[in-house]
């Protein structure tokens, strides 16, 4: 009989991961490749890393290259130029040539099981997505922290699904054709098409909380004016969504999204001025309004400009 930890081992190895991290101009990210160092549970001939640099131009090419001369892991660097996610993630897609790909972004750093977490379902799904932990530093507001809007958390559907933290089955991804919309590469909501299209082609989604990633948030994310952008083009998402996969909610959106704004805001007016609730519910009058104006006009903010 053999060892159980070897047949483990030996599956891993079959079904070996990349660990994608698409970047630009952030020195996090080689903070991210330092806690890849500690993952548990995951000998080094099962993972390869893949970074994908999408700034305009490679600076960043030697550091990364000079970092996998000593690293545990074989690492590639990619330059995948144009300010553009998708284009990056497309290019992650590409770049990779085992079953398994695992997201992370630039800016989070894994929790030593992360990995291990995400492969322990690979079986169960097309797409596995963890839980990314937001950490609010002493410096920033308190209600940062209260009313954490900065993680990003599986409520209900698993087709919430976001590429901060996720495991794909690259065999389903190649078979089916799946690519990030460059359209949507410099306004956000390029990966809820993504998963979308991948949950209209048969693909099993779920939530793993267990696989955590963490990002700290800078000050220039702990305002209000940011939780408003936010919000305004998570409606706008959810508005192109129900337009290219639900066309009766699409022609009904201006007055359900409308009806949820009014009632919203009336909330925001009725609770105390700064406090928990008053943010949250102004989050969603935002959330509300975005998707209420893109049934009016089919447009997106750019996050990434």
């Amino acid at each position: 009989m053999p060892d159980h930890a070897m047949v483990v081992t030996d599956r891993l190895i079959a079904s070996a991961v990349t660990i994608c991290m698409c970047t630009f101009r952030r020195p996090a990210a080689f903070d991210a490749l330092r806690s890849f160092e500690k993952l548990a549970g995951i000998p080094p001939n099962a993972v390869e890393l893949v970074v994908v640099d999408n700034d305009e131009t490679d600076v960043l090419r030697a550091k990364f290259e000079a970092v996998a001369q000593c690293y545990p892991y074989p690492l590639r660097y990619i330059h995948a130029p144009a300010q553009n996610i998708s284009i990056a993630r497309n290019a992650a897609l590409n770049a990779t040539t085992t079953r398994w790909l695992a997201f992370i972004d630039d800016d989070e750093t894994a929790d030593p099981n992360w990995l291990s977490a995400l492969l322990e379902y690979r079986d169960q799904a097309e797409t596995v997505i963890g839980q990314c932990i937001a950490v609010y530093g002493l410096d920033l507001p308190v209600w940062t922290a209260r009313c954490d809007f900065h993680s990003n958390r599986i409520q209900g559907d698993a087709t919430n699904a976001y590429t901060s933290n996720a495991l794909l089955d690259m065999d389903f991804v190649r078979r089916h054709g799946l690519r990030f919309r460059v359209e949507l590469g410099r306004t956000g909501g390029e990966d809820s098409i993504f998963f979308r299209q991948m949950k209209e082609a048969g693909g099993r989604i779920i939530y793993c909380p267990q696989a955590v990633v963490y990002e700290p948030v800078p000050q220039t994310r702990a305002t209000m004016t940011w939780v408003r952008r936010r919000m305004y083009r998570a409606g706008q998402t959810h508005g192109l969504l129900c337009r290219e996969f639900d066309p009766k909610a699409y022609r009904n959106l201006w007055l359900t999204a409308g009806a949820k704004m009014v009632v919203s805001a009336a909330m925001v007016l009725i609770t105390v001025p700064g406090s928990t609730p008053s943010r949250r519910w102004f989050a969603r009058t935002m959330l509300h309004a975005g998707a209420a104006r893109y049934r009016l006009k089919p447009a997106m903010l750019e996050e990434y400009a």
